[in-house]
């Protein structure tokens, strides 16, 4: 599915939510304190990257948007005695060690955030198939945007990004950030050492240490335990993070300008953020959201499934069971494509003369953008839909307009549109009206629920859907 570009210039777009985030950190800057004057002053400072030609542009000022959300993992700023800095080695450039989603809507005042496992295994848009990590890497953010709007159909509308220092400046302007622990945990290689079970208050460094965290062990029955979930794990106690950092910003009252103006400077001294993300915006963006409740965060992470490469753990998408989550940062909570959202190239299967521009014009002609048409190489039975993970929605729906017996194909490698038909023997021609969502179809698609209902729950290789509610002894 392709999306519009952005252009530069201000965005007349009413929200808030004004993300500062690290490692896994957003600090929403909730309010608007001290008038407009105020805003424009401040956030007129913060650094800029210049990635707009990859960006979405929303259609309207009441359109929800999607905001990438990046930790990269350098530790340029921090001392060389930093617990963070240890054990790094020469990481080659930046990497994104933390990649979120975060999805406001305008209208109904409503944000959900949705975590990317760094470990994905993901074809990246500048070529190959790595960790999705290595993308900014490789590529710079553009790349990293590129790949997650390519492989995962989601438009990224803006951009933030910060580093390690970053986020310890944003903990110690809140004056730490309490988090439950039901017994002694422990990472060494980030830094994490918490002694005591209980609501602990995290400084910065230790905050640092925990949203970091992929060997997290936790003290049971007189011995250490290892957590199986690794970067799973740590995904679900980044999110938790967030939402006790939210609050605690509102505790510490970010609707006090004096609170707001020292936790605005600690986020101006290292998040950066895209040239088209003006003051402005930033401004309507604090207005909309200014009574947001924090526990209504709706939280969300990809399902995925351990897997090896070359001797190298990763994780792979479960690609049906990510359609409806995917839904949800698409806009598209009925998970429904229509001919109008899908891309379609032709090829001739079956060598018969002219086929692949016939069945390109029949689809055409029922409101399916045309991407061109070409030949197989070779004679197909059964007429082929390919399409790579990320596009099952648009593939079905393509498939129950074509009047054939069709065989699904996921591929990784990039494809000219988001879906390829290859026409074969069967091909009969291209209805007026689908066929309806048969449940015993061969394609992996979801259908997202029209509201936020429960998704399926969590395994120990596969995150899915909401994060599990905390005790209630854990509310510190």
């Amino acid at each position: 599915m392709k999306f519009g570009r952005s252009s530069r210039g201000t965005r007349p777009w009413s929200q808030r939510l004004v993300l500062l985030f690290n490692g896994c950190f957003i600090v929403g800057l909730l309010v608007v304190a001290g008038g407009l004057g105020y805003g424009y002053a401040k956030y007129s400072r913060l650094p800029r990257i210049e990635v707009g030609s990859v960006l979405s542009t929303e259609s309207s000022s009441t359109t929800p948007q999607n905001f990438l959300l990046v930790g990269v993992d350098s530790a340029a700023s921090l001392a060389p005695d930093d617990p963070a800095a240890a054990g790094r080695g020469d990481v080659g450039g930046l990497r994104s060690d933390t990649m979120m989603v975060l999805r406001v809507n305008p209208t109904t005042r409503e944000a959900i955030l949705l975590s990317l496992p760094r470990d994905l295994w993901a074809p990246l848009a500048s070529g190959g198939t790595q960790r999705l990590n290595t993308a900014i890497q490789i590529g710079g953010p553009e790349n990293l945007i590129d790949t997650i709007e390519q492989y995962l159909s989601i438009p990224i509308n803006h951009y933030v990004q910060v580093d390690f220092a970053g986020f310890k400046g944003l903990v110690d302007a809140l004056g730490g950030v309490k988090v439950y622990f039901a017994t002694p945990v422990r990472d060494g290689n980030s830094g994490l050492d918490i002694k005591e079970p209980g609501c602990i208050a995290l400084d910065p460094t230790q905050a640092l240490g925990y949203v970091r965290s992929r060997h997290y062990e936790y003290y049971e029955n007189g011995r250490w335990r290892s957590d199986p979930t690794s970067d799973l794990g740590r995904v679900n106690r980044q999110q938790d993070f967030i939402v006790r950092a939210v609050r605690r910003a509102i505790e510490k009252g970010v609707r006090n300008p004096v609170s707001l103006d020292r936790l605005v400077d600690a986020g101006l001294k290292t998040v950066t953020v895209d040239e088209t993300l003006v003051a402005s915006d930033i401004v309507s963006l604090a207005a909309a959201f200014r009574s947001f409740d924090p526990d209504g965060l709706g939280t969300y992470t990809l399902p995925v499934r351990g897997d090896s490469v070359g001797g190298a753990s990763v994780l792979r998408l479960i690609a049906d069971e990510a359609q409806p989550i995917l839904a949800l940062f698409r806009g598209s909570p009925s998970g429904e494509a229509t001919p109008g959202d899908v891309r379609v190239q032709v090829l001739n299967g079956t060598g018969r003369s002219g086929e692949a521009g016939l069945v390109s014009k029949a689809l055409g002609a029922v409101g399916f953008g045309v991407a061109g048409t070409g030949d197989e190489g070779g004679a197909v039975a059964h007429t082929i839909v390919r399409f790579q993970a990320g596009q099952q929605a648009s593939a079905d729906l393509v498939a129950r307009y074509l009047d054939a017996d069709v065989e699904f194909q996921v591929v990784t490698e990039a494809l000219p549109a988001d879906v390829v038909v290859v026409s074969g023997f069967d091909y009969l021609g291209v209805r007026s009206t689908p066929r309806p969502p048969s449940p015993s179809t061969s394609t992996p698609v979801g259908s997202a629920p029209a509201t936020d209902t429960a998704l399926p729950t969590t395994t120990s290789t596969s995150v899915v859907g909401k994060v599990p509610e905390p005790p209630p002894e854990a509310n510190c």
